[in-house]
Order: C-alpha cells, then sequence, then structure tokens
C-alpha cells in the first residue's frame, strides 16, 4: 500500500523509529463474501475483480500520492479501474491519499484534488498522514486539521485518519474529529496510539488475496461497528421507522454508541451540524421530534438535535 514500503521493500514496523512510512477504501449496496480487507494501489497491477470479491469483505483504494512538485507525486494510474472493478463485483470501497504536506495551502489543495479525483461509489475517504516533509514548517496537525476542514466543506462521508503507530505518537495526532482511526503497525502486538482506540488495524503487508497477484497490505477489523459503518450505503444508513426510537417515555438520557453530531436543526444539514460526540457519551433529553423525511430526532435539554437512529444511541 505504501510507495515507500514498496520501493525499498521494508514493513512498517522495521522502518518507524527511523522515518515512519502507508494507505486506501470502497463498497456498494451489496457485500462481498470474502472477510479480508485489504488496501490496494498500482503496485498491485491487473486485479481479477471476479476471483477477489469471494475473497474480500471490504477494499481500500488509493487515488493519489502527494500534489504537483512532491517527490514522488504520482495520480494513481489503477484508482478508476480498481474502484470500478470493486463496485461491478460487490466488494465495499472507501478510497485514501498518500499526504505530502509542506503548508496549510497545500493540505487544502490535495484535499480538493482527492475529492475530485475519487469515484462516486465511495463509501469514505482516508487521509494516510505518515510522511513530515523537510520543507514543512508547521505541526502536522496543523496540516491534517486544514486537510479535515476542507473535506468536511465537500463531503459528508466519513473521513478517516490512517497512520503508523510510531508516526502517530510521535506527532501526537489527533484522531477525535475524524469518523474512524486506521493504524499500520506489522506485528502480532495490536497497535496503540495515545488519545484514540484503534478501528482498524493494518497488520501485515505480505498477504495474499486471490485474483491478485503477489503480496497486499492485509488489515484486522478491531471495532466491528465503526468499521462496518464506514462501509455503508446512504440507503442502508437511512434506516426504516423501526430502528428509530419514537418516545421519550421512561427515557431520560441517551449513551451514544457510535460517535455523533449535535444540530441545531431537526434537518441535519452542513450548516446546522455542530459539535461532535463521541462514543459512549451520556446526553439528556427532553424531547423526540421528526424532520420532514420522517426520520426520528432527539432534542437535548441544550436545545440541540440528534439521531434518534437506535443504531447510534441507545436510551436509559
Amino acid at each position: 500500500m505504501h510507495k515507500l514500503l514498496h520501493r525499498f521493500g521494508l514493513g512498517l514496523a522495521a522502518t518507524a523509529a527511523a522515518l515512519a512510512v502507508g494507505v486506501s477504501l470502497n463498497t456498494t449496496t451489496a457485500q462481498a463474501a470474502g472477510k479480508k480487507v485489504a488496501d490496494i494501489s498500482q503496485y498491485q497491477g491487473k486485479i481479477n475483480w471476479s476471483k477477489a470479491s469471494k475473497d474480500l469483505k471490504y477494499a481500500i483504494i488509493r487515488v493519489q500520492h502527494g500534489s504537483k512538485g512532491d517527490k514522488g507525486y504520482m495520480v494513481d494510474s489503477a484508482r478508476n479501474t480498481n474502484a470500478n472493478g470493486a463496485y461491478k463485483h460487490g466488494v465495499p470501497f472507501g478510497q485514501y491519499m498518500f499526504a505530502q504536506f509542506t503548508s496549510v495551502k497545500d493540505a487544502k489543495q490535495e484535499a480538493k484534488d482527492f475529492y475530485k479525483r475519487s469515484n462516486a461509489h465511495t463509501k469514505f475517504f482516508v487521509l494516510d498522514e505518515e510522511q513530515r516533509m523537510s520543507s514543512a514548517k508547521s505541526s502536522e496537525q496543523t496540516y491534517v486539521n486544514a486537510w479535515l476542514k476542507t473535506m468536511r466543506s465537500l463531503t459528508d462521508k466519513p473521513l478517516i485518519l490512517y497512520s503508523g503507530e510510531y508516526y502517530a505518537n510521535s506527532h501526537k495526532l489527533d484522531f477525535s474529529k475524524f469518523d474512524g482511526s486506521w493504524i499500520a503497525k506489522y506485528s502480532s502486538v495490536k497497535p496503540k496510539v495515545a488519545g484514540t482506540s484503534v478501528d482498524l488495524w493494518q497488520y501485515t503487508s505480505k498477504g495474499r488475496v486471490s485474483g491478485i497477484s503477489g503480496n497486499v497490505d492485509l488489515n484486522k477489523i478491531l471495532d466491528k461497528s465503526t468499521v462496518n459503518g464506514w462501509f455503508k450505503s446512504a440507503a442502508a444508513h437511512a434506516a426504516s421507522k423501526a430502528s428509530y426510537y419514537q418516545s421519550v417515555s421512561g427515557v431520560t438520557g441517551v449513551k451514544t454508541t457510535k460517535p455523533i453530531y449535535q444540530y441545531s436543526s431537526v434537518n441535519f444539514t452542513k450548516s446546522a451540524r455542530g459539535s461532535k460526540v463521541t462514543k459512549g457519551s451520556q446526553l439528556a433529553v427532553k424531547a423526540i421530534t421528526k424532520n420532514s423525511k420522517n426520520a426520528y430526532r432527539f432534542q437535548l435539554t441544550n436545545g440541540k438535535y440528534i439521531t434518534a437512529n437506535q443504531s447510534f444511541v441507545t436510551t436509559y
């Protein structure tokens, strides 16, 4: 998955302390028959998606590496072929970009380019943040924040932060405003990153998948609920009435089972979106209402609204 790893033939665990090097994703309404989660790029060559779909549960597909002027800059030549192949054969996927940020302006531009080059069927977007550029002056988090803000203005799809264990800890990356974490550590020991739980673990660069020649990066799902949520289609997220709480009788509050947002309106538009609520938070509620499409919302005691979807909250 990583350009640097493929060039030098090194594993992330072996190079992390010296350099830190890694990422990609996709999906349709259907789900592939397999169990593996692989991230792929043009380095995997021509993929037989008919065979791969029988071995893959999910895929993560690279779109680009850096931006014009960066050493190693490239737009992944197989990004469209892989996205179309995965979609055609029912393999849910997300997409990622390898960042080479040199300034806030550069981070914003990489985000815009990434979004423009992405496939319409991608379920989420990943920022692969694992390389500090020699010309960078500000903290990596400053650039990450600029990228995140830009992407939030472009899409409502989940945004995931990927990094190597060493790199994430050494740069004190903040995962809290993202919709999930994806960490690389080529080891039998699960990765640990300060301030966040790990949702998806890239554990090897020497995996094998039917229909793909040579090695491929494989990943283990550590938080099934969160990761599966990344790959859900818009239709799947628009749950039926039966999946919504419809009354506050006997209810004093809710506990979030996934990260959600508070909104100033029952219609969850971008302009109405407020602060993010982390998984496991307890919130006091005073009423329940519906939006124009009959989706139920809890009104909190602070006047804000959150989803009443049972996939995201439980009552107490």
